[in-house]
């Protein structure tokens, strides 16, 4: 699916990325792309907590209205299936796959959505939907490619096998990150280059986002990126339940604001991840586990 030349245009608006400002080569061009999608469009949880409805469509004039009408966020099936479209109605070609997360148990069922460009005779990983660890660029698929995600964080794709597969000789896209040139390589997902339909992905996102289990149930969360006056990703701010931590380049993560209560968690949703909750909204969260009570009260 790709979106039409007005809806292209008003994401476009929408993430301050006008014609105008466009290089001519398709590479670079898809690179500032990623980073102002980053920037603008957050990574998050919160129609999960904040609505009365708690459910989370892939239709694409849903997510478009979501995202550009409603200026929100999404997680990571919401957030690359609207790139994807969006990608595509800039006349880039896009194939959709699935991918399995890291966790300390081992890796997940399908659960994940990366999208895969090719420009030339080369294809990209363009993942915009896997937070603080996610590329922030195009990566090529090379065996064990390197790169500088927030430095001193690093990258790295290899094309192996992993602890789990009983067959040694399968081969998967493997994504891991690690803090600086010191410390170990930590896996963080894993792709195929098979194409995965949408009917895929309903039946992946009505286990992401209704489980009981599913770590975006369990916890409210956010991510958007950092660009410095070159249009480069210089670092993140995060939200976990009552925290917001601001990560810059080259600088140890520091907490920004703790939030006592739900109402110091609706302005810092909108000041730190310009997410405007309504009041209907808002009241979504009253009674789940999820909500911020202050101690001091009870």
């Amino acid at each position: 699916m790709a979106y039409t030349p007005d809806q292209v245009d008003r994401y476009l608006q929408h993430i301050d990325f006008p014609p105008s400002k466009h290089p001519p080569d398709a590479l670079e061009r898809l690179t500032q792309l990623v980073a102002r999608q980053v920037a603008r469009v957050p990574f998050e949880s919160f129609a999960l907590h904040y609505s009365q409805h708690k459910r989370l469509s892939l239709d694409p004039e849903a997510l478009f209205e979501k995202i550009v009408v409603h200026g929100k966020g999404g997680y990571c099936m919401e957030l690359n299936a609207f790139f994807g479209g969006m990608m595509r109605g800039l006349g880039y070609r896009v194939l959709n796959a699935g991918g399995r997360v890291k966790t300390p148990a081992g890796y997940t069922g399908w659960s994940h959505m990366v999208n895969i460009v090719t420009i030339g005779d080369t294809r990209y990983n363009v993942d915009v939907g896997f937070g603080s660890h996610e590329p922030m660029r195009p990566i090529p698929l090379r065996h064990n490619y390197t790169f500088t995600q927030i430095a001193p964080r690093e990258g790295r794709l290899e094309h192996r096998s992993v602890s789990q597969h009983t067959d040694a000789s399968q081969r998967v896209w493997v994504y891991s990150t690690r803090e600086d040139a010191s410390a170990p390589w930590e896996e963080r997902n894993m792709f195929v280059e098979t194409e995965f339909f949408r009917a895929d992905y309903e039946a992946m996102n009505l286990s992401t986002m209704s489980a009981a289990t599913s770590f975006f149930v369990q916890n409210v969360i956010g991510m958007r990126a950092v660009l410095d006056a070159a249009g480069d990703v210089a670092g993140v701010y995060t939200l976990f339940g009552g925290r917001v931590k601001r990560h810059m380049r080259h600088a140890e993560a520091e907490v920004v604001a703790e939030l006592a209560d739900e109402d110091a968690r609706v302005r810092a949703i909108d000041e730190y991840f310009g997410v405007k909750l309504t009041a209907l909204e808002t009241r979504g969260i009253r009674g789940l586990a999820t909500e911020l009570r202050d101690k001091r009260t009870e």
